[in-house]
């Protein structure tokens, strides 16, 4: 059922619509493990919550969190979320599964994009198998499915690829997107994306492929169309406080270099490109075989592909910033260069990667759902320990939905590996299906377990039940608070969240005050320390409760 095989001369048109519906299936399966039924999971996603839970229409061009400008929050992301959170929520989903459908919509036009482009420069059939690449990259996994705002970087160099793709054929779609993508790229909050979009676009003309009366028109007619959207933003930053203009203006125009007054680099091009092994499997070794078949330098999109791989090292290579999310700019140009020459890829490629694919994510499968029966029936008793060592305030929590989810998708994907003549298409849509697997596997058997280990609610829980009955009634009515560092930003989301009891930052009238430490750490002689706790392996960030040692003598 997952796999795809190439149309032959005489294939009917209802034949190639059930293949697109076999892939609009797999593609809406792959959507949704991830993005609905847990609380928000650290690092990143409280921050980017909170920043889209506090906007503001007074103050709608600035992402804050705690009123504090949170810089590294997309302006675009943060818009589109607080949509989302007022069409979806609370009545259709919870406001947590409101705020990650953004990534949802987000990818879904990615795709379109990415398979788009693919068609319009390659023919009819590989958008599909664009499409399928993408699929299988687990380094967009993570992206698409957590709130996360590097989607929308994402986004806007799909739309340009797009843009691209159609400039020979329809000059003014062409336009809106090539256009459209640079917009959305100056809403990332930085400068650096559409600046070096536009570095491409001109490196083209360099080309005499490129060197068209149509492209000139499209180009033209992008930037005059691009230009005034990429002034929203900045002129409504300078519109809401000149000094939070000037402030974004001299330090985070150019993020992450910094701005036209702080600019900083450093040399990081190891740590991406060791990451990108990964993070764009199989993208890139189909991309670099793409590469050895044809000579790209007499092809439209192989110059362009050149040409956006080659800028794109060079400004990773330079990053002061290690975050590996960023990679999500380089998957369009891959998966276009990785689906080129798929159908040519030679039989020990094809069985190198369908063996592969078959023995990691079945292994995989198999550890998953021993995994699942040790942490909740205790067998076996040595996997029990580790998961009991890994997520700690885990207890039995078996929802049989998911169980039956996972059931089925199981049995699904060895059907689908068993195929016979597997030919490149047919590897990679079963690379795509091992992914699909293991990531709902994960997502689904494994989520009770997973939102104990990376959400903070049960440590906020065990520190209300810590309270004697005497002390939450103090709260209740108000007559005492506990106060917390303004600054201790992971603390106050996470009492905010999961806890009815208010932190006031920096209150020095509460009796109560609630600290991060290290282990080594003790109270000074006027507090009194009467609880702590941690996320699971975080033994030096211990989160602890003082009181002083005057009210525990009243």
């Amino acid at each position: 059922m997952l796999t795809y095989t190439p149309a032959k001369s005489g294939s009917s048109p209802q034949m190639n619509k059930k293949r697109s519906w076999l892939l609009l299936l797999l593609v809406f399966v792959w959507l949704w493990p991830g993005v609905l039924h847990h609380d928000l999971w650290t690092p990143g996603e409280p921050y980017l919550f909170t920043t889209v839970s506090q906007w503001q229409t007074s103050n709608w061009a600035v992402p804050t969190i705690f009123g504090e400008i949170n810089w590294e929050a997309s302006p675009l992301y943060t818009w589109l979320a607080v949509l989302c959170q007022h069409l979806f929520s609370p009545k259709r989903m919870d406001v947590y599964e409101a705020t990650r459908l953004t990534n949802v919509i987000l990818i879904v036009l990615t795709f379109s994009c990415i398979g788009g482009s693919a068609r319009e420069f390659l023919g009819r059939g590989y958008g599909r198998i664009a499409v399928l690449i993408l699929l299988g990259c687990t380094g967009l996994l993570i992206p698409a499915h957590f709130i996360n705002d590097s989607m929308i970087l994402c986004l806007g160099a799909s739309m340009c690829w797009y843009g691209f793709a159609l400039a020979e054929r329809r000059i003014m779609m062409a336009s809106m997107m090539l256009g459209g993508g640079l917009a959305v790229l100056s809403l990332t909050g930085s400068l650096l994306w559409p600046l070096l979009l536009i570095l491409i676009a001109f490196s083209l003309l360099l080309h005499s492929k490129w060197q068209s009366r149509r492209y000139h028109l499209v180009l033209l007619i992008s930037l005059l169309c691009a230009l005034p959207l990429m002034l929203i933003w900045p002129l409504a930053l300078h519109q809401t406080a000149a000094n939070i203009f000037n402030l974004w203006w001299q330090y985070h125009a150019l993020a992450p270099f910094g701005g036209f007054r702080h600019f900083e680099a450093h040399f990081s091009l190891g740590y991406y490109l060791k990451n990108l092994i990964w993070f764009a499997f199989p993208a890139w070794p189909l991309a670099i075989w793409t590469a050895t078949r044809c000579k790209l330098n007499n092809l439209r999109w192989g110059i362009l592909g050149i040409i956006w791989l080659s800028l794109s090292l060079l400004v990773f290579a330079l990053l002061p910033q290690q975050y590996q999310d960023l990679l999500v700019f380089l998957l369009p140009p891959l998966a276009v260069l990785g689906a080129a020459q798929l159908d040519a890829l030679r039989r020990n490629a094809i069985a190198f990667l369908n063996w592969f694919g078959i023995m990691a994510f079945g292994f995989l499968a198999v550890f998953l759902w021993l995994g699942f029966i040790a942490m909740n029936y205790g067998w076996p008793a040595k996997l029990a320990e580790r998961a009991v060592y890994f997520s700690p305030y885990y207890r039995y929590d078996v929802n049989y939905f998911p169980v039956i989810v996972a059931c089925v998708l199981t049995p699904l994907w060895l059907w689908a590996i068993t195929r016979q003549h597997i030919r490149g298409r047919q590897a990679v849509t079963n690379w795509a299906a091992g992914v699909l697997l293991v990531w709902s596997l994960l997502l689904t058997l494994f989520l009770p377990w997973l939102d104990a280990a990376k959400s903070a609610r049960p440590v906020v829980q065990q520190m209300q039940n810590s309270l004697s009955e005497e002390q939450q009634q103090a709260f209740i009515n108000m007559h005492d608070c506990i106060s917390v560092n303004q600054n201790s930003f992971s603390m106050r989301i996470a009492w905010q969240q999961y806890s009815w009891i208010p932190l006031l930052p920096d209150n020095p009238h509460c009796n109560y005050r609630l600290i991060s430490r290290d282990s080594k750490n003790t109270p000074p002689p006027e507090w009194h320390e009467i609880w702590s706790g941690a996320r699971p392996r975080e033994k030096n960030n211990i989160i602890a409760l003082w009181v002083k040692s005057t009210a525990t003598k009243e």
